[in-house]
């Protein structure tokens, strides 16, 4: 940890030691194979090693020619209930550059298994390769995929809950922004420390710029990948923060690290959110760094978060 990092942050060991491990991991060089590489060795540290407890098994969705591959994590043994599983469809974090179907693995394996429920992550196209909207349409495509093919994977098409984290928090809320008032709308919401807007003007950007793990010149610097052209950073299915409309958005549960120059959007959207009248959940994991979430079997308060995370769920789907 550098200097500044001590003296602006009180964090815990678990933390420092995020930030250690961040660090032994990071890319040696500007390469995106580089940094593609560090990013996933750091996510296989956090990782463990399956167990056979659920089956895993990964498909091909195919839209226009264009391949989405996806994960499909199962409850094993355990009878599904007479409408079908419900599941969380989920979008990986990684500033729309990184990650892929192993990256959150050591979430999603667990979701599947504490609940009893089918979770399917999304290996959306990422940039710089393939620009915006690349990962909103893949993300969009496997969500309507999904209620149309249901009955193939036994999921209970009316008890989808959209989920993502970071970059894939921005997913799913736009993907639920874009569903209002088509009658496809998901059961659910949940983001975790999402980013929500492209106009680095809410106070958490200047107050937490030079955040560890994630800066605000970092957090600009992704959606440069993404989205280079400025023109189009208004389009909601990249900022849904900016949406005017929340009327028929689903129950959510939004959760931000503390110490995040994101931390704001998502406390901006849970206001949107209650001034809708939507049902919400508003969670702040104190001391938490973005990028946290992997020391949920390590850290007290990331694992209060998860269980939280996890309550919201469970409420979700046993509503009629």
């Amino acid at each position: 940890m550098t200097a500044q990092m001590t003296t602006e942050y009180v964090l815990s060991e678990e933390m420092q030691s995020l930030v250690y491990w961040s660090s032994v991991y990071s890319a040696a060089d500007a390469d995106l194979d580089s940094s593609r590489a560090a990013y996933d060795a750091m996510c296989r540290h956090y990782t463990l090693p399956r167990d056979g407890k659920i089956d895993i098994e990964d498909h091909h969705l195919e839209n226009a020619g264009q391949m989405v591959d996806v994960r499909l994590y199962r409850p094993k043994n355990i009878k599904a209930p007479a409408t079908g599983w419900p599941c969380v469809l989920y979008f990986h974090g990684g500033g729309f550059v990184v990650g892929g179907l192993d990256s959150h693995e050591f979430l999603l394996s667990y979701i599947c298994q504490d609940l009893n429920i089918i979770v399917l992550s999304v290996d959306y196209r990422l940039a710089p390769e393939h620009r915006f909207p690349a990962a909103y349409d893949d993300c969009q495509f496997a969500y309507t995929w999904l209620r149309t093919h249901a009955e193939q994977w036994n999921v209970d098409a009316d008890n989808i809950i959209v989920a993502g984290d970071s970059a894939g928090g921005n997913l799913a809320a736009a993907v639920t922004v874009a569903l209002q008032h088509t009658a496809q709308q998901a059961k659910g919401l949940v983001v975790i420390y999402p980013m929500l807007t492209t106009r680095f003007d809410l106070p958490a950007y200047k107050l937490h710029a030079h955040a560890p793990l994630l800066t605000a010149a970092d957090g600009e610097y992704y959606l440069r990948e993404y989205a280079p052209d400025a023109s189009q950073w208004n389009d909601l299915r990249l900022a849904p923060l900016l949406a005017h409309d929340f009327s028929d958005m689903p129950e959510s549960f939004i959760a931000i690290a503390e110490f995040d120059p994101l931390s704001d959007d998502g406390k901006y959207f849970s206001e949107k959110l209650t001034q809708a009248g939507i049902e919400n959940r508003f969670y702040v994991a104190k001391g938490m760094l973005h990028g946290g979430l992997r020391l949920m079997r390590d850290c007290p308060e990331v694992r209060h978060l998860y269980q939280q995370m996890l309550e919201a769920i469970q409420k979700m789907i046993e509503k009629s």
